[in-house]
């Protein structure tokens, strides 16, 4: 695999931030994706560096992981509060009847009561 060395400046002197090619990230920085799935967040740390890859089309933040906070659970009123938001998506405005799928908010509307989705 070829790698693209224009983008390898751990220094950070050429992007104002330590930049790697894909895959090319030292160990201890993770995405927020990669953090997510440890069970972490950044916890208001900056940015430690930087991959990019696609000719530069596409970037991604790294995170320093011994920085990193443990993720917040949700208390019972804020997932009483989601609760009831998904609830609210899935309820026709006509009928009011709720739904076992989110009805597009463009229609507004299940697919009983608005006759475009019928078969």
């Amino acid at each position: 695999m070829q790698h693209n060395h224009a983008f390898y400046d751990p220094t950070g002197t050429r992007y104002s931030l330590p930049t790697y090619p894909y895959r090319w990230a030292p160990g201890g920085l993770l995405t927020r994706r990669q953090l997510t799935a440890k069970g972490l967040r950044p916890g208001g740390q900056h940015i430690a560096a930087q991959i990019v890859w696609r000719k530069g089309k596409r970037v991604a933040y790294l995170y320093r992981q011994d920085l990193a906070l443990p993720k917040r659970t949700a208390t019972y009123a804020q997932l009483g509060a989601i609760d009831k938001a998904l609830r609210a998506r899935r309820t026709c405005t006509s009928c009011g009847t709720e739904q076992p799928y989110y009805i597009r908010r463009s229609l507004g509307e299940c697919a009983d009561c608005n006759g475009r989705w019928t078969r």
